[in-house]
C-alpha cells in the first residue's frame, strides 16, 4: 500500500529539492512520472537518474537556465534504468501484491474511495443537468462498483493491490469511453491542440514512444477533470 503513494511523492520532494524550490508539478511531470510506474522503473532508478541530471547541469559554465519539468531528467533516469537492469538491479515491480493491511492504511483506502464515491455522484449530478445522457449509466455502475471495493477493503484480511489497481483501471477506462463518444469532435481536438504544445515545450529528449504515452495519459486527465471525474487509481485518488 504504502508503495503506491510513496513512488509519486518521493520523486515530487526529490526533484524539489534537487531543484531548491518548492513548486508544483505540471501535469506533464505527473504523467511523466506515471509513465515511469508503469514502465517498472524502480523508485531508486528515479531518484538516482534525477541526481544525474542535476549534477549535470551544475556542471555546465551557464547556468542561466533553471531546471523546470522533469522532462529535463527523462534521459538520465531511462539510462539509470538500463545500467540497474544490465547490473540486475533493477526491481521488476514497484507494486506489493497479496499483502497484509493494517488498520490505518484500511481507514486511508476506505475514505479515498468514498470521497472518489463522492466525486461521482456529483459527476452524474451535473451531466443529468447538462442532459448528457450516455456516461450517465457507466458512471453509476462505476460508483456501485466502488461501494463494493469499499466493501471488500473493510472486510478482507488482506488486499492484492495490483489486481486491485487493474479493477480501478478498468472502470477507469470505460468511463473515459463514454465520455469521449459525448464530446463534440471540436472540442476533443481542442484539447489534443492544447496538449500538443504542452507537450512541445518539453518534447527534446523524449523518445516517440514515449511522447504518446504522455498525449494518452494528458488527454485521459484533461476529459476526466472537464467533469470533474477523479481518476481512478491508488495514484490518485482524491485526498481533499
Amino acid at each position: 500500500m504504502e508503495n503506491y503513494f510513496n513512488y509519486f511523492t518521493e520523486i515530487e520532494e526529490h526533484f524539489q529539492k534537487r531543484r531548491g524550490k518548492v513548486t508544483l508539478l505540471s501535469p506533464l511531470d505527473w504523467s511523466l512520472i506515471e509513465s515511469f510506474q508503469a514502465a517498472g522503473i524502480p523508485l531508486e532508478a528515479v531518484l538516482r537518474g534525477l541526481d544525474q541530471a542535476f549534477e549535470k547541469h551544475e556542471k555546465r559554465r551557464s547556468k542561466t537556465q533553471k531546471v523546470n519539468s522533469l522532462a529535463y531528467c527523462t534521459q538520465a533516469i531511462l539510462s539509470e534504468y538500463e545500467r540497474q537492469r544490465e547490473g540486475s538491479l533493477g526491481k521488476s515491480s514497484q507494486c506489493r501484491t497479496g499483502g497484509g493491511i493494517d488498520s490505518a492504511d484500511r481507514e486511508n483506502l476506505v475514505r479515498l474511495f468514498e470521497k472518489a464515491c463522492g466525486r461521482l455522484k456529483e459527476a452524474l449530478v451535473q451531466l443529468q443537468n447538462q442532459n448528457v445522457l450516455l456516461p450517465i449509466e457507466i458512471l453509476e455502475n462505476a460508483r456501485q462498483s466502488l461501494q463494493t471495493i469499499i466493501t471488500e477493503v473493510i472486510t478482507l484480511e488482506r488486499i492484492d493491490f495490483e489486481n486491485l489497481e487493474q479493477r480501478l483501471s478498468v472502470l477507469e477506462e470505460k468511463i473515459l469511453a463514454s465520455l469521449i463518444s459525448s464530446i463534440s469532435e471540436e472540442t476533443l481536438l481542442s484539447l489534443r491542440t492544447t496538449v500538443g504544445q504542452e507537450i512541445n515545450r518539453h518534447r527534446r529528449g523524449l523518445k516517440a514512444e514515449q511522447v504518446a504515452m504522455l498525449e494518452k495519459k494528458m488527454m485521459t486527465k484533461k476529459i476526466l477533470d472537464q467533469f470533474g471525474i477523479p481518476r481512478l487509481s491508488l495514484f490518485y485518488l482524491p485526498l481533499n
